[in-house]
């Protein structure tokens, strides 16, 4: 059998999907290591590198909750996210249709929607990036200037 040569993904490549984005980008903000992050809720280094990469999808509710209190994170947020998670950070498909996760309850709501229809809290369309100043879309995870890892959807 042959054998395969691994390739490094390059960074922006990674497509962490929604969970491994929420918490990829939690831990950025914070200044922590995959390793503190990991130490501070009993797990490994290259089991956090999963998480965060997609690898691991599927994430038990204690380690949700360890999570959420180490990265200051909504752990309703969390739970949604590993359940709906598709592709983009803070959204999510369900029956096909893209769907937006409320970042005050974590609730999904398609994609054309301006309010969250659990909470009520009005949904973002754009949001501007901290380092340049460009508006983006609210679904995405980079700013299109710079390439800055957006930390969340905030309200307009």
């Amino acid at each position: 059998m042959a054998r395969r040569k691994l390739q490094k993904r390059a960074f922006n490549d990674i497509d962490r999907g929604t969970f491994g984005g929420l918490i990829f980008t939690a831990r950025r903000l914070h200044g922590l290591t995959q390793a503190e992050v990991a130490k501070a809720i009993g797990r490994d280094r290259p089991w956090l590198s999963d998480v965060e990469t997609g690898k691991i999808t599927f994430v038990p509710e204690d380690d949700i909750q360890a999570l959420a209190q180490t990265l200051d994170l909504d752990a309703r947020q969390l739970t949604t996210a590993r359940d709906g998670a598709q592709s983009r950070l803070g959204t999510a498909t369900v029956g096909g249709r893209w769907r937006r996760a409320c970042q005050s309850c974590g609730h999904l709501n398609p994609d054309d929607a301006n309010y969250c229809s659990n909470c009520g809290t009005r949904l973002p369309t754009s949001v501007e990036c901290d380092a340049c100043g460009r508006i983006n879309d609210s679904l995405a995870n980079f700013c299109t200037q710079c390439g800055r890892a957006f930390r969340n959807l905030s309200s307009p």
